[in-house]
Parts: structure tokens; sequence; C-alpha cells
């Protein structure tokens, strides 16, 4: 008996070690996930913190502006957001569009039907007067054959099934175009108000280009020399390496999530922002002066979509004086990749963005005459060569 309670002992000493055990288990586990919520919500709110700090930045760089910068900077993203706004309108027209030619092709199919059915019914009314000529009974007790008979009463009742088939398949057809019709009407004003919409978005456009091009054309006019073009473009580009700096300084401590394959590894095997030809060559002279190009312009036309490079975070989606509506996106490890003179921006500053994922379209803001894209890296704010790091065409 004593031998008996010892193996029961141990079982349940064993038992009670491995309850014990998975208890500590279950609360170091818990402890890990409250440990890692918080970590988790810590981050969301330094990032919260340094996008609104990105922000202020921002502002600080749009009060310095001219009055005849901020007259183009507001004509060029007004014309950026009306170009999207036109674009989303002639899409919900086409689909109206379509859906009500499927509307009035059910439409024609279900009249088509009607006429047929209609056809069908008049010739069994026809049919039903012929032998209404001879009174049904009249023709049952003439037949002497209880084949043919069998047959007669056989014939009315299928004539009779297939006359009330017929009456109601056409009372269904009717039915269904009475449908259609209110679903016509709506589809039809609703196709009429996206025109209607889509005529004073071209016409505000159109304003708005009329505005760029006024002060673009006073900008240009306030440039007498080529000493004074130089002087500009010496000035864009101060204040884009002030605004890199400054926005490096903002980023430090945000952190690119590690499940993305670093960009340094990429070198030779990214993607172009986007399919094109480049107008120059990283390096080389502009407008024949000291200064060289410290990106290439890809050209493409009007509303061309622009795709990130490269996994990151937006740090910058703003008109910059001399580069327009401009994207710049961090990357991590201190590389950067930036696309201005856009039509428009896809992405707002703050947000994620993954590789071939679109965020912006080609444009000519900036004060360009030819649309497409400036395309830049940066490595600790030091440009590099986009085809060093970009796959061959």
């Amino acid at each position: 008996m004593a031998n008996m309670r010892l193996p029961l002992a141990i079982f349940v000493l064993r038992r009670a070690v491995y309850l014990a055990l998975c208890a500590c288990l279950c609360l170091n586990i818990s402890a890990a996930l409250a440990d890692d919520s918080r970590a988790n919500k810590a981050q969301l709110q330094q990032l919260s913190k340094e996008v609104a700090q990105l922000k202020k930045l921002l502002s600080g760089f749009q009060s310095q502006r001219s009055e005849l910068e901020n007259a183009l900077r507001q004509a060029e993203i007004n014309i950026g957001q009306l170009q999207t706004q036109i674009s989303k309108t002639q899409q919900q027209l086409n689909s109206e569009q379509k859906a009500l030619q499927q509307l009035q092709s059910q439409r024609h199919a279900l009249q088509g039907q009607k006429r047929q059915q209609q056809q069908q019914i008049e010739q069994q009314i026809r049919s039903a007067f012929q032998i209404g000529q001879q009174k049904k009974l009249k023709v049952l007790l003439n037949q002497e054959d209880p084949e043919k008979l069998s047959r007669a009463l056989a014939y009315y009742d299928y004539f009779n099934r297939a006359r009330a088939q017929q009456v109601s398949a056409y009372a269904d057809t009717i039915a269904n175009i009475n449908k259609l019709e209110p679903a016509i009407q709506q589809k039809t004003e609703t196709l009429k108000q996206a025109k209607a919409q889509l005529q004073q978005e071209h016409k505000a456009l159109l304003s708005n280009k009329s505005t760029r091009e006024q002060s673009l054309a006073k900008i240009n006019s306030s440039i007498k020399s080529k000493h004074q073009h130089l002087s500009k473009l010496n000035q864009d580009r101060a204040e884009l390496e002030r605004l890199i700096e400054a926005v490096e300084q903002t980023i430090a401590n945000i952190s690119i999530p590690t499940d993305y394959r670093p960009f340094a590894q990429l070198k030779g095997k990214l993607p172009w922002p986007l399919v094109g030809k480049a107008s120059n060559s990283f390096g080389s002279r502009r407008s024949n002066s000291e200064l060289r190009w410290q990106g290439v312009n890809i050209r493409a036309n009007a509303g061309s979509s622009i795709k990130a490079i490269h996994h990151g975070r937006v740090v910058f989606s703003d008109w910059l004086r001399g580069y327009g509506l401009l994207i710049i996106i961090d990357h991590g490890d201190d590389y950067m990749s930036l696309y201005g003179h856009n039509q428009s921006l896809l992405r707002e500053t703050g947000d994620w963005v993954s590789s071939g994922e679109i965020i912006a379209t080609t444009g000519n803001s900036g004060g360009q005459q030819q649309s497409g894209v400036y395309f830049e890296i940066r490595h600790n704010g030091k440009p590099s060569n986009p085809a060093l790091w970009c796959k061959r065409s």
C-alpha cells in the first residue's frame, strides 16, 4: 500500500511543479507584452511629437517667402489639388456612364423580350379564339377515339398552362422595365451633376494656371541679369540645404522598422521613381555656371505616377522655392530620396510609404516649363549619383 502511495505523491508533486512553471511563464509573457505595449505607445508619442516639429518647421519656411513666391506656391498647390480632384471626378463620371449604359442595355433587352412576349400572347389569343368557335365540350364529345380524346384534353391543359405562363412572364418583364426606369433617371441625374462639377473644376484649374503664369512672369521679370539668375539658383539650393539639415536634426530619433532591407544593401538594385529620359547628368553644370546638378530631371507627361524607391517615412511634403511641390522620404541610416517639381502630392508629412507606392504625380511646379520630376538621393545630407543606386533601364 505504501509502495502505491509513493508514485501517486511523485505524480502530484510533478503536476504542481508543472503548473507553477506555467504560471510563472504566463506572468513573464504578460509582463513582456505590457513592456512592448508601453514601448510602442512611447514610440508613437515620440513620432507624433517629431511630426509636429516638422510641421512647425514647414510653417517657418512658409513665413520667409516673398509675396510673389507665396502667390506662385498657392497657385501650384491649388493646381495639384484640382488635378487630383478632376481625376477622381473623371473616374466617377466614367463609372456612372458605364453603369448607365448597362442599365440602358438591360432596358433594351427587356423591351425586346416584351415585344416577343406580346407576339406570343397575340398568337395564343388568336388560337384561343379559333378554339372558341367550337365549344370545348363539343370538341371533346366529338372524339370517339379514346386516344384522340386523351390528346385533346392534354392539349387544352397545355394550352391553358402555356398561356398563363406567357401572361405571367409578360407581367414580370413589364415590372422589371418599370424598376429600371427610376434607376436610369437617377444615374442620368448623377451623371449630369458629375459633368457640371467637372466643368467647374476645369474652370478653377484654368484660373489657377493663369494666376501661376502671372506670378511666374513677375518673378522672372525681377531677374534682370544672368548674375541675378545664378544668385536665385544659389538661394534655392541654400534653402534646400537648410531644409535638409533642419529635417535631419528633427528626425534623428525616428527609427525605421528592421523588417526591411537596409537602403545601403540595395545599391544598384533600386527602382527609378518613374520611367522617363533624364535631361541632365548628375554633376554636370547648370546654366553654364559653376553650379552642378545634384540630382537628375526625368521628363515625363504631366500627371504620370511617381513611386517611392524604397520603404521610408515622408519627412517633407510641401512647396519649396525652386523645387515646387516636393516630397522627401527618410529611409533610415541617414539616407534620403527627394522628388521635386510635382503636380500633386499624394502623401503627407509623417506617412509611411513602401517601395513602389505612388507618392506624387509629375508636373512643372516651382516655375518649370517642362513637366517631369527632379530626383535626388542623399546620404548624410550630401547628394549621391542616382545612377549608381537605381537599376539600369
